[in-house]
């Protein structure tokens, strides 16, 4: 009687495994493909604009892109603060990119 090859049997069980990965990926991408996503028809979700307290202008129009941030980051930084350091206050947020 032979003994079983490792090597082998682990060289099918990886095989295996890809195969398996490929058919599950061919399986999303065709039904990403079949239900694509629809842009919604409402507006598009509320944006806060974190200014230091007491501003009442507008920020310069310094570009294109302004610093809008989505209230629940708003929120999260401002808690996360709060956690590290109580009493403090978030006066400004800003992405980097």
């Amino acid at each position: 009687m032979e003994e079983p090859n490792l090597f082998l049997i682990c060289l099918n069980a990886f095989v295996a495994v890809i195969g398996l990965l490929a058919a599950l990926a061919g399986a999303l991408r065709g039904l990403i493909e079949l239900f694509p996503e629809r842009p919604g028809a409402t507006a598009p979700p509320p944006r806060l604009d974190i200014r230091p307290t007491g501003a009442t202008a507008s920020p310069p129009q310094a570009g294109a892109w302004q610093p809008w941030t989505d209230t629940a980051i708003a929120v999260a930084i401002t808690t996360a603060v709060n956690a590290a350091a109580p009493g403090a206050r978030v006066t400004h947020i800003e992405e980097i990119r």
